[in-house]
């Protein structure tokens, strides 16, 4: 009984990346458009500082579905969602939403300091994650994750 059970719930988690993948990539081809006409309005007469930072906020959260489309991709190939791919995802959304506050002067001095030591914080803990990957299986080899 196991086994078919088994068999139906890994079927599943595939058919379910996938439809996320699919998702993501509509979704990176939707910010590949706004980000180009975006860039028409920004480049045009009269150009506001609201066209560059919509077109700013447009390319960074491009680049955070990139990272979500990668980390997906990746596990299908490890079949599993590796440690150090997640907290790269997770660091530049951080990175993101700090760039949008910034360029927008939406911020108090102390919120940078958290957003920045969140930032090392994600990137200590991919070092490590890198540095110390977990087994691949419950007692299994070390396997090396670049």
């Amino acid at each position: 009984m196991q086994g078919p059970v088994t068999r139906l719930y890994k079927l599943s988690i595939q058919v379910a990346f996938n439809l996320a993948i699919v998702v993501l990539v509509l979704g990176m081809f939707v910010g590949v458009w706004r980000v180009l006409t975006n860039l028409g309005h920004t480049l045009g007469p009269g150009t506001t500082p609201e066209a560059f930072q919509t077109l700013i906020t447009d390319a960074l959260t491009l680049l955070v579905v990139i990272e979500l489309v990668r980390t997906f991709v990746d596990y299908f190939e490890w079949q599993r969602v590796r440690i150090h791919v997640l907290l790269d995802a997770g660091a530049i959304f951080l990175l993101r939403e700090l760039i949008i506050k910034l360029y927008a002067h939406d911020y108090q001095g102390l919120e940078v300091v958290g957003w920045t030591a969140g930032i090392l914080l994600l990137m200590l803990a991919r070092t490590l994650a890198v540095r110390w990957p977990p087994p691949r299986h419950p007692g299994g080899e070390e396997e090396a994750y670049s």
